[in-house]
């Protein structure tokens, strides 16, 4: 046996050791890390908020930011905690909200607003706000008005405390009605809205919610004054009044519910834009909605992250729906529909949105002899979108692209795919413009990847009617979206724009 051969490997296992516990010494000496205290955004510490009984206390976009993992955030009004939240560990950004009517036996106090975020080393953070109740002074009227021998609501002002409009009345808008910060409007199912003059427009300002639930037999209709019983014949001219605006907060922010609505005649030239949502975030819910006749365009969607299901835009007289200033929110189950020469159906500006189950139909397909006319699609100044499912006919151009927006099919973000357009003008009724040739079946550029087709199908009552030949599941794409495969918005057999939407002459589809 060789000891001098043991000796020597002891050696170097206790040699090899040493230098391990020596790096170690050497890693205790280092200084431990220092990682901030969470943040709390969009709360301002040490702030006043003043607010009348009936008001909400509002925060709906709060933002909460750690350099580790996230552990508890709780709400505490005057030392009782209102709202915990646990979160083990959650790392990146956290969005909540947080949201309080403030009731009639906090007139004239101060109440103490707390909110207080930890994370997995036991840093908090906290910051406080003062709500200072103030005397109630409504800053709107309501009255009863007879017209004609018909009895109405008339409102006129700034809403500035929670208030409901339900279907025990008739009512009339007057001018510009604002819904103020902190405020909710409910608007009950079957409620009827009339706009008084050409300068009538509903706005609803940031930090304001909407609460506007109507139902399928039941929609919330807001029409103009001449169209109101026992006002005379009626007057079916778009753009008779400017129309409704709602703002947000920016993305993931909360304006409340807007469902089974139906805005008429509305978007004058001063406004432009039938409805609009400005900076609307994902929290909010936008489903069942027609723009019905309007001026310009129908609805503009300006910035945020608003996502919109079931969403109909008929006869109008110019762009159906734009997306605008970096809106990127998602759609699916779109109508655009048209018997007139007019406009655009879809056009992007700026952002990047994903759509799916989009039907757009222009005269050429619903005026029986007319020529295709309008756009279908149109992507400009560094618009772009991800557009599936979806059937363009009867239209001039079903899909163009313009100033810019050729890049971001380059780079991916902006495509029409697993869709067709037929029977409309431009390249021998293929309709694509000679921009969008990735896409188009028949150009010599055409990538068969996105699985398009220029064969028509079956289309009935404008817009009924989907092929499944060449579609992709649309639950695929995302959550948010309803997993159907098939292209086209509106399925036989399943028509949800019936009871509550209007047909191109203005009857309701039944």
């Amino acid at each position: 046996m060789n000891t001098k051969h043991i000796t020597f490997r002891i050696l170097l296992v206790l040699s090899f050791f040493g230098m391990i516990s020596c790096e170690l010494n050497d890693d205790e000496n280092l200084p431990d890390p220092e990682y901030s205290s969470p943040i709390i955004n969009n709360v301002e510490d040490g702030s006043d908020l003043g607010l009348l009984v009936g008001q909400l206390i509002l925060f709906p976009n709060i933002n909460l930011v750690g350099d580790v993992g996230l552990t508890n955030f709780k709400v505490i009004l005057d030392g009782n905690v209102l709202q915990d939240e646990n979160y083990d560990g959650t790392t990146g950004d956290i969005t909540t909200s947080f949201e309080l009517e403030v009731p009639e036996e906090w007139l004239g106090t101060t109440r103490d607003l707390r909110f207080e975020v930890t994370d997995i080393l036991g840093n908090t953070t906290t910051a406080s706000v003062n709500v200072i109740i103030g005397v109630l002074i409504p800053d709107y009227d309501i009255e009863d008005i007879d017209l004609n021998g018909q009895a109405f609501k008339r409102i006129t002002g700034n809403i500035n405390v929670n208030e409901t409009l339900d279907n025990s009345s008739l009512w009339i808008i007057a001018d510009s009605v604002t819904v103020a910060p902190q405020t909710k409007l409910s608007i009950t199912q079957g409620t009827q809205i009339y706009a008084e003059n050409s300068e009538t427009i509903l706005y609803a300002t940031e930090l304001s919610e909407l609460d506007w639930q109507g139902t399928a037999t039941e929609p919330i209709v807001f029409n103009t004054l001449s169209n109101a019983p026992g006002q005379g014949a009626g007057d079916d001219t778009p753009g008779q009044w400017l129309g409704i605006r709602i703002d947000g907060t920016g993305a993931g922010s909360n304006s409340g519910i807007v469902r089974y609505v139906r805005q008429m005649y509305a978007g004058s030239i001063e406004f432009s834009n039938a409805l609009r949502l400005e900076d609307v975030g994902s929290g909010t819910t936008m489903e069942y909605i027609q723009i019905y006749s309007n001026a310009n365009r129908g609805i503009r969607l300006n910035g945020g992250d608003v996502n919109i299901k079931y969403l109909v835009s008929t006869n109008g007289q110019g762009t159906g729906v734009r997306m605008d200033d970096g809106w990127s929110g998602l759609g699916q189950f779109w109508v655009i529909n048209k018997d007139i020469a007019a406009g655009t159906a879809l056009e992007g500006r700026e952002g990047t949105p994903v759509v799916s189950n989009v039907t757009i139909t222009g005269q050429g397909f619903n005026n029986p002899g007319a020529v295709p006319d309008g756009n279908g699609i149109r992507l400009r100044d560094g618009g772009n979108c991800g557009i599936y499912n979806t059937v363009v006919t009867g239209v001039d151009r079903s899909l163009r692209y313009s100033g810019g927006s050729g890049q971001g099919v380059i780079d991916g973000v902006s495509f029409f795919r697993d869709s067709a357009s037929f029977n409309n003008g431009e390249d021998g009724g293929t309709g694509f413009h000679s921009s969008a040739g990735f896409f188009n079946p028949t150009d010599e550029d055409y990538e068969p990847m996105f699985n398009n087709t220029v064969d028509s199908f079956t289309i009935t009552d404008s817009y009924v009617g989907v092929s499944t030949l060449n579609s992709s599941p649309a639950g695929a794409i995302g959550p948010f979206f309803t997993d159907v495969n098939y292209i086209g918005a509106v399925e036989p057999g399943n028509d949800w724009t019936v009871g509550w939407c209007l047909n191109l002459d203005g009857t309701l589809r039944q």
